[in-house]
């Protein structure tokens, strides 16, 4: 990764969807392409105050009730409590408002769960409009709230505008939302804002580790895609070329501008933004989150599952995704490198690549038991692996074919996976984004990661790379002890040329 910053030229500017739009019609698989039903991204320093404008653009004129969705941080903007400014500007407008504040745990933390989803539609009307006050958790709890409402009304969508108050999560403009159930964090079909309020003097002055969250959050474009091509290639998901034509300007822009977002220059917090929002417009075209969401995101997920147990705080997902997709990636590249070398020794026994479904859950049943003794949560995650394993038996054509043709989609693979997992870990650190697990906001110990790893592949449907290393029978104390030897490694060097 070259430390150069090239100029900034969007390819795809989220900023202004007409041209977005008009570019993307000339794609020849345009047609396959869900329509982007958000309006758009306003950005700018002093964004921030077109918020009624906004409101008006909508058909949503003075006089009108708005609720607003929150959580209890105080956000600061030029020193000023921005929730306060915000709530200030719509009444000043002639708006009727109405405050939810979430609350969060004994830490403060807010989490995606669906009781809260019915503390919000349970203040929904069908005249209303809604803001959203937040990054990633209140973002999702109230687009589902939004969606899930007018689904059950069978009415038109409320007239939602989401106002980013961290570049820390792609959920802005994702048309999915993640939301716990029974502990266990699943992705459910959700709706777009109309509106994002992309307010640059916000961004430049939100603290540092909600900003590199935002940059960790980002960074599995750099393994996930190769996941999701996996997936693909056994049948058991459907790889969309639209997505990752979408994210040109996250691979071109990203790195160059890692320094830049350290510091939240104007200049570095557009870039983080307009990556961030092209990373929501990849998974709507997927109509899935899987482009951006591979084993390092089950990594992270195990983490949150496991976090009440251990009497830790839930910690920040981005920056969790970050270290986790260091690990994917060094297990990419084990796995990678082992299929070349068993299959131009002699190949490989696929009979002993599929488990009987009795055994698989027990030990699905075995591993989330002493996180919840009632076993809802390791009941829920067989329910979903249950789905994976029986794909993956169905699969075994594919599979063979797979193996036989390794040389092709090894290339494919290589165009998907740009950069080594030491160069990400070299960008990653010029961020300021932490290294390592113990370095995070809510610190977690070598031991708690290496079960997260070794037991990622048992929580849901979706399959990775670290599925096919279990299936082919080479996950074992070795490999998850060369994994996290190398990890250290990389650490270790990427902090010796700092």
């Amino acid at each position: 990764m070259l430390n150069r910053l090239p100029p900034l030229v969007y390819k795809y500017d989220v900023g202004n969807m007409k041209d977005l739009n008009r570019r993307i019609a000339r794609w020849s698989d345009y047609e396959q392409i869900p329509e982007i039903e958000m309006k758009g991204v306003i950005e700018g320093q002093n964004a921030i105050f077109q918020l009624p404008q906004i409101l008006q653009s909508l058909g949503v004129q003075a006089g009108c009730r708005v609720l607003a969705v929150m959580d209890e941080t105080v956000m600061l903007r030029r020193g000023e409590k921005l929730k306060e400014l915000v709530l200030g500007l719509l009444a000043n407008a002639g708006y009727k408002i109405e405050r939810l504040v979430l609350e969060g745990d004994s830490y403060g933390v807010v989490h995606a769960e669906f009781s809260q989803v019915e503390k919000v539609m349970a203040r929904l009307d069908e005249r209303c409009a809604v803001l959203s006050i937040g990054s990633g958790v209140v973002t999702d709890i109230t687009k589902h709230s939004c969606y899930c409402y007018c689904d059950e009304k069978g009415i038109r969508p409320l007239p939602l505008v989401s106002l980013m108050t961290a570049n820390s999560v792609p959920a802005y403009t994702s048309p999915s939302s993640i939301i716990m159930k029974d502990h266990v964090k699943r992705t459910w079909p959700s709706r777009a804002p109309d509106i994002i309020l992309m307010d640059i003097q916000t961004l430049m002055d939100c603290p540092l580790h909600y900003t590199v969250g935002g940059v960790g959050d980002l960074f599995p474009v750099f393994c996930a895609f190769a996941d999701w091509y996996l997936a693909d290639c056994m049948g058991m998901s459907n790889f969309v070329d639209g997505s990752w034509r979408i994210m040109d300007d996250v691979k071109e822009l990203l790195a160059p501008y890692m320094e830049e977002i350290a510091n939240r220059t104007y200049e570095g917090m557009e870039v983080l933004g307009n990556c961030l929002h092209l990373t929501g417009l990849t998974m709507m075209f997927a109509r899935d989150s899987v482009p951006m969401s591979g084993y390092e995101h089950v990594i992270s997920h195990m983490l949150d599952m496991s976090a009440a147990y251990d009497k830790r705080k839930t910690g920040l997902h981005g920056q969790q995704v970050g270290e986790a997709m260091i690990l994917s990636l060094i297990n990419i590249e084990k796995l990678f490198s082992r299929l070349d070398r068993e299959l131009a020794s002699g190949g490989i026994n696929i009979d002993s690549c599929y488990p009987a479904a009795d055994k698989m859950e027990k030990i699905v049943l075995r591993v989330f038991e002493p996180l919840d003794p009632s076993g809802k949560m390791g009941r829920e995650c067989w329910s979903d692996y249950a789905v994976k394993l029986k794909n993956w038996t169905d699969a075994r054509p594919k599979f063979e074919a797979f193996l036989k043709n390794w040389d092709t989609y090894r290339a494919v693979f290589s165009g998907l996976l740009p950069y080594t997992a030491l160069e990400c870990a070299r960008a990653l650190n010029r961020s300021k984004h932490p290294l390592l697990f113990s370095e995070l906001d809510a610190p977690i110990t070598e031991e708690r990661v290496r079960w997260a790893v070794r037991n990622a592949n048992l929580m849901r449907k979706r399959f990775t790379s670290d599925d096919l290393v279990y299936y082919l029978g080479w996950f074992d104390k070795q490999w998850e002890d060369d994994i996290f030897t190398r990890f250290y490694d990389i650490v270790k060097a990427v902090r010796t040329e700092d």
